[in-house]
């Protein structure tokens, strides 16, 4: 017969089976990996511990299980994978050990070591899935991160939170980092290069398993799993249960392997808490390029992004030469800086791809705390700078345009010192008012003496370099030998006589505007030059070593024809188009006769003698509209000059001097020789268009091809002189 246990002994039974349970449900609460239970078919989770609710970003574990309703579908990233895992667990009625991806509630993918097997009914039969999810996406982080450098993941697996180890073909550790001596108790120096991974594994039937996954993980790496349990038994002789994850670091038959110790939970927590957090700091940097390199510019190491983009991995090349295809340091370099210790942050243009970067540069330092490398971690930012930049071009683009617009409202007869009221000027006013609005390099072609300069001058004067240097440089007055000293500058020592640092036109017109007049007088070699400052890449002082790039506006002008100097080869193509983006033609004084009255009056006033009033007879203003004018309005300048010193109107060029009449100034052609000038001039043009129209019998067409004016402004002119047919 059974003895009947006493009331008390079934009372305390029950109370260590409540005890029992309670730690149980401790453990299951409080587990660094996420456990879970779940149906087999329908896929619905049956419980799940608050680890695997924050590992799926979930809020609470009832958060989770009211979301999932369908585990393929909703967590994994295959689906069908879920099905061949129930399969095989099925199968083989064993614990399965499997590395898988997972959708978080965020979107985001995890990986995960998957730890499964079948639970079984009391009668056999599979009763539900049971199991525990660990994530290593850490681990997947650092694996990728060993592959680029040794000397990089020395420094990364110091920090993970786990055991890590570098094994030999002949199963010498030969690298461990912090936690593993913590993990087992041995010192570096105890272990890199003394101990065999054999002497910390507790049992036999371990060691012999992994033995043999160690020789087949260098013959057929397929047949070997990469996670897997054993027992550690450390300096102290305790044992610890350790998950491990070991791999062949590509190209070599070296074993990295990473150890987690699963006996403490509550520690492991912790350990994956930050992990995460590191994890999420690795994240970030590798969104963007990162490299490092010496004082000298030359890398040492590049993240596989970069190599990617750079196509090679560019080790002990020049920064500036390998990333950014420059032959000399970036403008922007900021290497002298982060070498005296300061970290850098700035923006800046790559010359590569036209596109902005955000670029943060510091310094790595020695143990006795001087600067050993640089590193610099780079951000593509071009689309948010690219909003700025537009934001700022249109703010500055409505500012011009005020500008422009107030222009416009001023008497159409003149801006700044350039007078006339002709079509052809009116063209040459809204171009120059277009180009003043913007910052573009200007060609301005004409005639000698059709006033190139005042048209650059004007330009500069109405833009936003207004208040810095116009300098203006004629090209063909400078010896082709002093062009290069002349436009760049040069250094003391640069030659024989090179006394003291020079600066050379670019400088003088830092922030302001460089007038190139008699632009096709310039050399081939002197337009490489040129086109490179053009182009942004700056250019170099004569003697000099240091890169200069200037903040400059080119206008050009010329009165050659730059096509044909192309076409012969005297002209660099690229040249050409770098600067004829707004081209600005002069109209000869000949195109334009109508505003000969208006410059007249114009030079008469600027050189007349105090108050004094200069009369003019009707036979010199027709003089002066019949005269061709070779030499433009310098000529006609000059002419002016001439009749107020000498008291006679005389045509200097041969030609035109035969058949420009003797004239000289009388009062007798006018009745009334006390009005202003401007007066005379009206009286005279209503007069002589009166005259023309009567010879032609008023046939305005034929009348405006005589006076050399468009039949618009024959009209306007008649309604504002009041003339009328008569008869």
């Amino acid at each position: 017969m059974f003895n009947t246990p006493s009331y008390e002994d079934l009372e305390q039974r029950v109370r260590e089976l409540e005890q029992e349970l309670k730690r149980h449900r401790d453990l299951f609460e409080h587990a660094p990996v996420g456990i879970f239970q779940s149906t087999l078919e329908s896929g619905e989770f049956i419980n799940l511990n608050p680890a695997l609710a924050r590992i799926l970003a979930y809020p609470s574990t009832e958060a989770c299980r009211a979301s999932v309703r369908d585990i393929a579908r909703d967590i994994y990233v295959l689906p069908e994978h879920r099905q061949k895992l129930l399969d095989m667990a099925l199968e083989r009625g064993s614990l399965l050990h499997f590395e898988n991806e997972f959708r978080r509630q965020d979107g985001s993918v995890i990986t995960g070591n998957l730890h499964l097997r079948v639970a079984h009914e009391a009668d056999g039969s599979p009763a539900y899935l049971e199991g525990f999810i660990e994530d290593i996406t850490e681990q997947k982080m650092i694996a990728k991160a060993l592959k680029a450098s040794e000397e990089h993941y020395r420094s990364i697996f110091e920090n993970t939170g786990t055991g890590v180890l570098i094994v030999e073909d002949d199963m010498t550790i030969t690298m461990v980092n912090a936690e593993f001596e913590r993990l087992s108790g041995y010192s570096k120096a105890e272990v890199e290069g003394r101990m065999k991974w054999t002497e910390i594994v507790a049992y036999s039937d371990d060691l012999e398993k992994m033995i043999a996954y160690h020789r087949k993980r260098r013959e057929k790496p397929e047949l070997v799993p990469k996670n897997y349990e054993f027992t550690l038994i450390d300096k102290q002789n305790d044992k610890k249960h350790i998950f491990a994850r070991v791999d062949v670091i590509p190209g070599t038959k070296k074993s990295l392997g990473s150890f987690i110790d699963i006996t403490p939970l509550v520690q492991a927590q912790r350990s994956i808490r930050e992990s995460e957090s590191r994890l999420r700091g690795m994240l970030e940097a590798f969104e963007g390029f990162i490299y490092t390199c010496s004082s000298d510019y030359r890398i040492d190491f590049m993240n596989g992004l970069l190599m990617d983009i750079v196509g090679e991995s560019g080790v002990d090349k020049p920064c500036h030469e390998r990333i950014f295809g420059l032959s000399q340091p970036c403008p922007w370099c900021a290497g002298k800086r982060v070498f005296a210790g300061e970290t850098v942050k700035q923006e800046f243009q790559s010359p590569r791809d036209g596109r902005w970067y955000y670029a943060v540069s510091s310094p790595i330092f020695c143990a006795d705390d001087s600067v050993k490398k640089k590193q610099t971690v780079i951000i593509d930012i071009h689309d948010r700078k690219q909003a700025e930049l537009e934001i700022k071009a249109r703010e500055e683009h409505l500012q011009n345009e005020n500008i422009r617009l107030k222009a416009t409202i001023r008497e159409g007869k003149k801006i700044d010192n350039i007078v006339g009221n002709s079509p052809g000027m009116q063209k040459v006013y809204e171009l120059i008012l277009r180009a003043a609005a913007t910052d573009i390099n200007v060609i301005i072609y004409g005639e000698s003496g059709t006033g190139k300069e005042l048209v650059a001058r004007a330009i500069h004067d109405m833009s936003r370099r207004s208040r810095q240097s116009f300098v203006p440089v004629n090209c063909g007055a400078i010896p082709q030998h002093l062009l290069e000293s002349e436009f760049f500058g040069y250094k003391k020592g640069a030659f024989t006589g090179a006394i003291q640092d020079k600066p050379g036109y670019l400088d003088h017109a830092e922030n302001g505007s460089l007038f190139l007049d008699e632009l096709g007088e310039i050399e081939l070699n002197i337009q490489v030059k040129l086109l490179r400052v053009l182009e942004g890449g700056g250019y170099t002082p004569v003697g000099g070593q240091e890169v200069k790039t200037p903040d400059v506006r080119i206008i050009a002008a010329t009165n050659r024809n730059l096509n044909e100097l192309v076409k012969r080869g005297d002209m660099r193509e690229d040249f050409f188009y770098r600067i004829h983006i707004i081209p600005i033609y002069l109209p000869p004084l000949r195109e334009r006769r109508e505003d000969i009255p208006l410059l007249v009056e114009h030079f008469l006033e600027k050189w007349k003698v105090e108050n004094e009033r200069i009369p003019l007879r009707g036979s010199m203003i027709e003089s002066l509209m019949a005269y061709d004018w070779p030499g433009n309005v310098r000529e006609l300048e000059n002419t002016l000059q001439r009749y107020l010193n000498l008291d006679d109107l005389d045509f200097l060029s041969s030609p035109m001097n035969r058949a420009a009449p003797d004239v000289r100034p009388s009062t007798s052609d006018f009745s009334e020789t006390d009005g202003s000038l401007r007066s005379a001039v009206n009286r005279f043009e209503k007069e002589y268009i009166t005259r023309v129209l009567g010879r032609n019998r008023w046939n305005r067409k034929q009348s405006a091809g005589v006076l050399g004016i468009g039949r618009k402004t024959l009209y306007l002119k008649m309604r504002s002189l009041g003339i009328e047919r008569r008869g």
